[in-house]
């Protein structure tokens, strides 16, 4: 069995037992009715001790006449100065009816739970001094240490073990007779705690039930759980250590989705979505690096062939000429890898990065004003929604999204045109939407303008150098980094549309 269903069981065994429990408090019960019943027999004693007194001497008919009126099921007699009996409860009305003895102590299921609990309740009660046998049973004179301190003047009380049933006691209580300052006697009242032992073995037997009982329903329960809970986890623990080799490589498997409804479901859930994106990302690091291996290779081709004709020439023009092909294919792969550093550095840094409140109106203005002091040949138009336009989100972040798209319009824009910007809130998104008047986005490049190191520059650019192909794609990174999405279209009086979607604060 492993751990899990191990502890299961325990826990449900740990509630099993306090019925257990019960069984070992059951001492305290029965010396509490045992208390009850000395406190009865002590009241019979001292009221018949005291109506004797009364009466001046130990008559016995008067001692018969109040028996008779008392009715009662203790065993009362009384005794002279020197212990002889003078008259007793049982010669005068009998013994009080006795309940048949129960068959409770004879049910296996009792003697087992008695074989099992005895070593339990020697160890947890106190040892007690043994008691002698009952021999006041049907003795005409009684004697014994506690006879001859009552008939000194002194209340007494005796615990025997019942002479025809071994496994009940008999409880004494004795009190003097005082007539005139003198003890002419006493008053002996007793009672077996037989009936107490059969309240007793019902009880016992009862508990035991419930504890058969409760363990086979902690059996069943323990088996459900495994059932539903260890098994679910191994299979959880099965598809883990499948996703990964021996060399610590993903193998392309996944958490399989459990339909579940309850956490062991929705762990599942989480552990598949989880794949799923670790598996996005890992595709996305390696065509990313495929890219930028593939984006490399050109420079490094045009720069290894410069190098070649360099040792080939002399006349100094052709060298400065090939000096410059190097140059610039070194700048160019510079321009590259800072462009795949920024992007790193985005997708790693919107996870640690805190984002704050941002009003997106206000800082689209900062943005619109910057370029318009930067571009004074285009006309840069910005409508802001009304009131604050807030989003939770990088301050940096969404200045170097907006730059990055603005700088695009910009180059596409014929001199004089204009660049709109409107910016408002619908619904749970503030949406941001930048055209431009440029020639629009090829039907061809509509779906590639945001994959990485893919530019499209036409001849009518007014710039047409220094571009990575990173730039719409650093703007798609951050955008849905923040929750948000961006898209782009053609307007419909020409030129390119950019829309960006953030979350609502």
């Amino acid at each position: 069995m492993k751990r899990l269903p191990l502890r299961l069981l325990a826990f449900n065994l740990l509630l099993v037992f306090l019925p257990i429990g019960g069984v070992l408090f059951l001492g305290q019960y029965e010396e509490r009715l045992e208390s009850a019943e000395v406190r009865d027999m002590t009241h019979q004693a001292r009221l018949v001790a005291g109506t004797v007194a009364r009466a001046g001497s130990l008559d016995a008919d008067a001692f018969e006449d109040l028996i008779r009126r008392a009715r009662s099921d203790v065993r009362v007699r009384l005794i002279d100065s020197r212990g002889n009996v003078v008259g007793d409860s049982r010669d005068i009305v009998g013994l009080a009816p006795q309940r048949p003895p129960r068959t409770d102590r004879r049910n296996a299921l009792y003697r087992v739970g008695a074989f099992l609990l005895r070593p339990v309740l020697r160890w947890v009660r106190p040892l007690e001094p043994a008691l002698e046998l009952d021999f006041y049973e049907n003795a005409r004179r009684l004697t014994g240490p506690e006879i001859a301190d009552v008939l000194r003047g002194r209340e007494g009380f005796e615990k025997r073990i019942t002479a025809h049933n071994k496994r009940s006691v008999t409880l004494y209580r004795m009190v003097p007779v005082v007539v005139g300052g003198w003890t002419v006697g006493a008053v002996v009242t007793s009672k077996s705690t037989y009936t107490i032992l059969q309240d007793l073995y019902a009880v016992r037997l009862r508990v035991m039930r419930v504890f058969v009982a409760s363990l086979a329903l902690a059996l069943v329960v323990s088996v459900f759980f495994s059932a539903t809970i260890v098994k679910p986890l191994r299979e959880l623990r099965v598809d883990a250590r499948a996703v990964l080799d021996r060399r610590g490589r993903m193998r392309g498997t996944r958490f399989k989705g459990s339909k579940r409804r309850d956490e062991i479901g929705e762990l599942s859930r989480a552990l598949e979505r989880i794949m799923r994106r670790l598996d996005a990302h890992v595709a996305f690091i390696e065509t990313f690096a495929s890219d930028v291996v593939h984006e490399l290779k050109n420079p490094l081709a045009s720069i290894r062939n410069a190098n070649e004709m360099l040792g080939d020439v002399a006349d100094p023009a052709d060298r400065r000429r090939f000096v410059r092909v190097i140059e610039q294919e070194v700048a160019r792969m510079e321009r590259l890898l800072a462009g795949v550093r920024e992007i790193s550095k985005i997708d790693a840094g919107l996870v640690r990065e805190a984002p704050r409140t941002i009003d997106l109106g206000a800082l689209l203005a900062k943005i619109v004003d910057g370029f318009r002091l930067r571009e004074p040949a285009l006309h840069f138009d910005l409508v802001a929604g009304d009131g604050p336009l807030l989003v939770d989100a990088s301050e940096d972040r969404l200045i170097q999204v907006f730059e990055n798209i603005l700088d695009n319009a910009a180059s596409f824009s014929p001199r004089g045109g204009t660049v709109s910007v409107r910016v408002a809130a619908e619904g749970n998104e503030v949406v941001t939407r930048i055209a431009d008047q440029g020639p629009g986005i090829p039907d061809a490049n509509r779906t590639r303008i945001f994959d990485r190191f893919f530019t499209h520059r036409p001849d009518e650019s007014r710039h047409d150098g220094g571009h990575t192909g990173l730039g719409l794609a650093i703007v798609k990174t951050i955008i849905e980094g923040h929750g948000g999405s961006v898209g782009a279209a053609n307007g419909e009086g020409g030129g390119a549309a950019f829309t960006i979607a953030l979350p609502k604060k």
